[in-house]
């Protein structure tokens, strides 16, 4: 006999771990600020409380209502209603093409069980400027650990006066 499961949580994430142990999600989002760039990131369904065979599917709307991207049937199984089944997408490379709300929407044997939406904004002229700074000041401290590196490394190794020297016992 089948039971419907429940959809517990769908999480859209920039990194997710999940090697061996409960699953870490990083980064989640309900924006992206536009960045004229393909995205590349994760939805994390988890389904419970229900026991056989189902499908899920994901679909990722424009603004305009038009299909974006969609996962297309995905097959789960869960052998007891207390065990739920983590189901993991990533979508690579996404190009966002219009700002506006995104609709991301959840299937269950080609019904919808959960709608919401992600935000596609331009960045202001302020966060540009704070990215262009804080890449500055990345940039800026890489190229002082690398000297900071170099001079670590000029003292540990022998100079031509050092190698005169011989030590027997």
């Amino acid at each position: 006999m089948s039971k419907k499961p429940v959809l517990q949580f769908s999480i859209p994430c920039l990194e997710l771990e999940t090697e061996d142990k409960p699953p870490i999600f990083s980064y989640v989002f309900y924006e992206l600020p536009y960045p004229n760039a393909p995205v590349s990131f994760y939805i994390a369904n988890g389904w419970s409380n229900g026991e056989g065979s189902f499908t899920q599917e994901i679909v990722i709307k424009k603004p305009s209502g038009s299909k974006l991207v969609s996962t297309g049937k995905q097959d789960f199984e869960l052998k007891q209603r207390n065990i739920p089944q983590l189901m993991v997408n990533y979508f690579k490379d996404i190009q966002f093409d219009e700002f506006g709300d995104y609709t991301i929407e959840v299937f269950l044997n080609d019904e919808k069980v959960m709608e919401y939406i992600i935000i596609v904004r331009q960045l202001t002229a302020e966060e540009i400027a704070r990215f262009l700074e804080v890449s500055q000041q990345t940039q800026a401290t890489q190229n002082k650990q690398k000297v900071e590196e170099k001079r670590e490394e000029q003292k540990k190794s022998p100079t031509s006066e050092d190698e005169g020297f011989l030590i027997s016992g």
